[in-house]
């Protein structure tokens, strides 16, 4: 079972898979009788493995139509909380502009995205058809927010549920960063466990009894 750290929902805590998602995952795979490795890869890595026919699943996954041609989605195991827009405090031109759309049609803003990562089919689309200047980011998430407090990147979007500990964590200064919900933007998306198409069916059905028999975190009690 291969992971993001991509903190809070999946991460490595003193060797240990841990996050919003870990407790569940492990019941999952304990219900459908899986000894499960549970193996930190970069997001890229895990999708050009299952592109590749490797035997593998992995945890919290998006899915999105490209990915539908050699992957294999169990139902839901959580949705997010819509995106938020985490930009520098200083920047005044996000006081006026509250609105997705209108975030996005600016030409002078650069938005920051992690390379080969999915913000959802529906913003996906959206920043292709839109953004004029988007730099891709190589580094991790905590990286990324100092990118963003030392303006090399004007904005990016974030989950709301992980914000305040990468913000903890990340070594930017207090209050040197805001975060909001934009008007329009689309609910969260739901994540899945997805496995390549070589894992067997058997295997995969048995995931999917048991992603339905266990109950999963709903983004209002995290964020609450």
């Amino acid at each position: 079972m291969a992971y993001l750290e991509y903190p809070p929902y999946m991460y490595t805590e003193d060797g240990r898979f841990e996050g919003i998602l870990a407790d569940a995952t492990r019941q999952v795979m304990d219900e459908a009788g899986i000894d499960a490795d549970y193996k930190v890869l970069p997001a890229k890595r895990i999708l050009t493995l299952m592109m590749a026919g490797e035997k593998l699943c992995a945890i919290g996954a998006f899915r999105t139509p490209g990915r539908e041609s050699y992957a294999w989605f169990s139902d839901v195991t959580y949705q997010n909380s819509p995106l938020a827009v985490i930009h520098r405090s200083s920047d005044e031109r996000f006081a006026e502009k509250r609105s997705l759309i209108g975030i996005l049609d600016d030409p002078d803003l650069v938005m920051g995205k992690m390379y080969g990562y999915s913000l959802g089919s529906m913003l996906d689309h959206e920043i292709n058809m839109r953004v004029r200047r988007v730099r891709e980011v190589t580094a991790d998430l905590q990286q990324f927010m100092r990118m963003i407090e030392i303006g090399r990147v004007d904005y990016a979007f974030f989950s709301p549920e992980g914000i305040r500990g990468l913000m903890a964590t990340s070594g930017t200064e207090p209050g040197s960063l805001e975060w909001f919900i934009p008007e329009g933007m689309p609910e969260g998306q739901t994540r899945h466990i997805i496995c390549s198409l070589s894992v067997p069916e058997d295997v995969r059905r048995r995931i999917n009894e048991a992603v339905n028999k266990v109950e999963f975190p709903r983004w209002q009690d995290v964020i609450n």
